[in-house]
């Protein structure tokens, strides 16, 4: 698999000595989502701002899409890789968010058409466009945090790198932040994060590297990472809620010792269940636009309204564009947060679910499902507008 991006014996020293980082080496595949995961002070926003060219490596390199960054190409760098900054208030400086969107793309040298049509398709494509001529001073963090992302996503970068997304963060907003990172993975973008979350990061990432005083101590997917109590410990990170969870229920031999770990409520609720059987419902999706093929702007409304012959028992909307569209046809959503896994839960308890998800991640929910062993169907909302019902995703 290509490489996105790949840090090679990276060391970097502070003007009063601090030792950030030693001799790190990562290697990120184009597509996949990646944590950094470490306690803070283990050097994560260091390493963060070489990926981008803000600090130039002392020694070692950084490798973005086959190319070494020098002074000479800081300008590719930051056109292919997005950094999202851990305090919004780093980022945001403009007196309206407009301007704000617009500043990057203004600096590509853009024309004056150019610029607004790609800071009205980021305002469009996060949902925001009440936001526009408001002074981001006056937005909440969580707001803040989406302005900021549209900067970034203005710019039209291949990597997104958010430093601690969901710090500072309520849990609906966390929700929020989780969701739209699987949506700009779903449209294909590769996304990395920093976080100490070891709840998030287990159940988000595909790969894992844990980053410890400057150096790289471990890395893994989730499940080979957070079955080593000892690595954890080492790491002064403890085990995600549903692991530490898990250990007790076997422990008091509650179900059986598992081989594998759950990451998740519903694989923990998998192995309370074991082999029960019961009426299973099913999930039916329909695929609306993502981000990158236009969004709720293009999808015809009359058109969509005839696949919604389907009377589910619960509806759900997952990423930006599916939620505007259940909203503008006046349908609401039993669940629009961890909608992936509430669902599949629900139709293991006899429920039939109707999704409206976008882009990409039609394809997570269909997937997932077929996992569980739960019936999938996925009806196929066409960017061109044209709906079409899409052979071979039904789970048997």
């Amino acid at each position: 698999m290509v490489r996105a991006l790949e840090v090679c014996n990276l060391s970097y020293r502070y003007p009063d000595g601090t030792q950030a980082l030693k001799h790190v080496n990562l290697s990120v595949k184009e597509g996949k989502k990646t944590a950094i995961l470490g306690p803070n002070g283990s050097g994560k926003s260091t390493l963060f701002y070489h990926l981008n060219g803000i600090i130039l490596p002392q020694k070692g390199k950084i490798i973005v899409k086959g190319r070494e960054i020098t002074k000479k190409n800081v300008y590719y760098v930051r056109t292919t890789v997005g950094l999202v900054f851990q305090d919004p208030d780093d980022q945001l400086f403009a007196p309206t968010v407009w301007d704000d969107l617009a500043f990057g793309p203004n600096n590509l040298g853009l024309s004056g058409d150019e610029v607004a049509a790609r800071v009205e398709g980021v305002l469009s494509m996060l949902g925001i466009e009440e936001f526009r001529d408001r002074n981001p001073d006056n937005l909440s963090g969580g707001e803040k945090k989406k302005v900021a992302i549209a900067g970034v996503l203005a710019m039209n970068p291949e990597i997104l790198v958010f430093d601690e997304p969901t710090s500072g963060l309520d849990p609906k907003s966390t929700s929020e932040m989780i969701e739209l990172m699987d949506e700009l993975a779903s449209d294909g973008r590769t996304v990395i994060i920093s976080t100490h979350n070891v709840d998030i990061a287990s159940s988000w990432a595909d790969y894992i590297y844990i980053l410890r005083k400057g150096e790289i101590y471990a890395e893994g997917e989730p499940e080979s990472v957070f079955s080593k109590d000892d690595l954890l410990k080492k790491t002064n990170l403890t085990a995600p809620v549903v692991v530490r969870t898990h250990r007790e229920f076997e422990a008091h031999n509650i179900y059986k010792k598992q081989d594998k770990v759950p990451l998740t409520i519903l694989d923990l609720v998998e192995n309370l269940n074991g082999s029960k059987k019961q009426k299973r419902g099913m999930i039916r999706v329909i695929q609306i636009p993502g981000m990158k093929d236009g969004g709720v702007s293009a999808v015809d409304l009359d058109e969509l309204k005839s696949v919604l012959e389907i009377t589910p028992d619960k509806t759900g909307a997952m990423g930006t564009s599916a939620k505007e569209c259940a909203k503008r046809l006046g349908i609401v959503c039993d669940f629009e947060r961890d909608v992936v896994d509430t669902s599949i839960s629900e139709a293991m308890r006899g429920i039939d679910v109707l999704i409206f998800a976008s882009g990409g991640m039609a394809d997570i929910v269909v997937e997932r499902a077929r996992k569980k062993g739960i019936r999938c169907g996925n009806a196929a909302f066409e960017a061109s507008k044209h709906l079409a019902k899409r052979n071979g995703d039904v789970v048997n």
